[in-house]
């Protein structure tokens, strides 16, 4: 029963990588979503960058030099 409650609920197939632009709170997002306040800040100011099943991302936030973020393709993954 629980599985099919998560299969109505989140939307695996398409991931979203939201990263706020006022306070640069980051999250991956499981739901078609086309507006998103931040928990963080409330800032409407969130980018919703699309993410495909075999794309990952990292992410360093060092305050003297900004926000790094690498996105990469991970082979592993997606092959299901």
């Amino acid at each position: 029963m629980s599985e099919v409650i998560l299969k109505r609920k989140f939307d695996y197939n398409n991931r979203l990588f939201a990263l706020c632009e006022s306070c640069y709170w980051t999250a991956t997002i499981f739901t078609k979503i086309e507006c998103y306040e931040c928990p963080v800040c409330h800032s409407r100011n969130v980018a919703l960058i699309p993410l495909n099943l075999k794309e990952k991302y990292e992410y360093q936030f060092k305050p003297n030099h900004g926000l790094d973020i690498k996105f990469s393709v991970d082979e592993n993954q997606g092959n299901n």
